[in-house]
């Protein structure tokens, strides 16, 4: 955008960046860029403490005796494998 902008104004000799994108200067370019990247950040960092909660509540199948979950191993000389449910 910054460079929009500018080139704008070097081809026409006239302020009409401000005509075309809706800007003053390039100030207010850059704090609106910094305003939308701070509010996606915010959004990534709610979404992500949602799901941490979220998925500290999901049950897990756990043994009796360790209470660790099960180890899952294929035998000797198996590269694929296939879960039925």
């Amino acid at each position: 955008w910054t460079t929009i902008f500018l080139g704008i104004e070097e081809r026409t000799s006239v302020d009409d960046a401000d005509a075309v994108l809706g800007f003053d200067n390039l100030s207010s370019i850059i704090n609106s860029m910094l305003v939308l990247v701070g509010v996606t950040l915010l959004f990534f960092l709610i979404g992500a403490v949602f799901s941490a909660r979220h998925a500290k509540e999901v049950p897990t199948i756990r043994l009796v005796s360790t209470n660790q979950p099960p180890e899952m191993s294929v035998g000797m000389g198996i590269t694929w494998h296939l879960f039925n449910s």
